[in-house]
């Protein structure tokens, strides 16, 4: 089960990079809403998922930020309207590749074995 979530977190993170795919920067980020709420709602799945996974999968890929994951997802789905824009680019500039590289190495693990 946990890699039909690690799935789901590979892509919400492929349409987060195909949403901000082009995008100079901040402003012209924040000044496009319906691209801002298909991040957010990304983000919130890749959150979900990793509250999903089960604790032997996080324990034994402890590289990936499982924590951090679900902590912004409840921040964005409980504190909709007071999420900061920032704070979700900072995400997007930040954080999504190495995580996606993380899960990779981590989807991937089993078969290598």
């Amino acid at each position: 089960m946990s890699d039909e979530w690690v799935q789901d977190t590979l892509s919400a993170i492929a349409d987060i990079q195909a949403d901000t795919a082009g995008h100079l920067g901040f402003m012209t980020f924040s000044a496009k809403p319906a691209i801002v709420r298909s991040v957010r709602y990304s983000i919130a799945i890749m959150g979900e998922a990793a509250r999903s996974i089960s604790p032997a999968f996080k324990a034994e890929n402890s590289d990936v930020p499982w924590r951090a994951m679900a902590g912004i997802r409840n921040k964005i789905v409980l504190e909709h309207s007071r999420t900061n824009t920032r704070r979700v680019w900072d995400v997007v500039t930040n954080d999504i590749d190495d995580l996606e590289k993380a899960l990779r190495k981590s989807y991937l693990k089993p078969l290598l074995c």
